[in-house]
């Protein structure tokens, strides 16, 4: 059943960007980032199974582009890896809800603001992701400052923070939470 919704989410953006370009991650892109800043708005930047860390495969950054960012088989396949570094997703420049990120883990993320996802004045979709074991001071899992990101069949577990540990919103942000998996997240502030 979670191949099929897989395959599913896979045929249904394909589709919603029929008529952009798909980057192919890691066989026509090393990285994943690098894959993003050669899209432009409308465009697919497909992700194979696997784990992906280090430079260029974390902190991802879609610069303002409304594109979609997804793993091929699923979340459980494919993984940012941070290291305890940084965070897995970056969401700073006005992307909309077209701006999607869907289908990865997230895990080892260590950032002041959004130990697995951080979202400034950003209104993205994060979709049927896992953001696990990230650690942070305002959102272990996820920080929004600012803009209505939408957030859909995610799990969000296991995440720690000073302030927030699954989610730190503020700045007027008005996140839409809808059939989320939260759990054994912890703050102590």
């Amino acid at each position: 059943m979670k191949f099929l919704a897989s395959v599913s989410l896979v045929v249904l953006c394909l589709s919603v960007a029929a008529f952009g370009t798909t980057f192919l991650v890691p066989s026509q892109y090393t990285t994943i980032q690098a894959a993003i800043n050669a899209s432009s708005n409308g465009d697919t930047v497909l992700v194979a199974a696997g784990t992906y860390s280090g430079t260029g495969n974390k902190a991802l950054d879609y610069g303002g582009r409304n594109i979609v960012v997804m793993s091929e088989t699923g979340a459980e396949n494919t993984i940012i890896d941070c290291q305890g570094s940084g965070n897995g997703a970056y969401f700073h420049t006005a992307e909309t809800e077209a701006a999607v990120f869907a289908g990865f883990t997230i895990k080892s993320g260590s950032n002041t603001y959004g130990g697995g996802i951080r979202i400034n004045n950003a209104s993205p979709t994060v979709e049927r992701c896992i953001i696990r074991n990230n650690s942070g001071s305002y959102g272990g899992g996820i920080y929004v400052n600012g803009g209505n990101p939408v957030f859909l069949h995610n799990t969000i577990v296991a995440n720690s923070a000073t302030n927030g540990g699954a989610m730190y919103a503020t700045g007027y942000a008005n996140p839409v939470i809808s059939s989320n998996i939260i759990a054994t997240n912890t703050a102590s502030g």
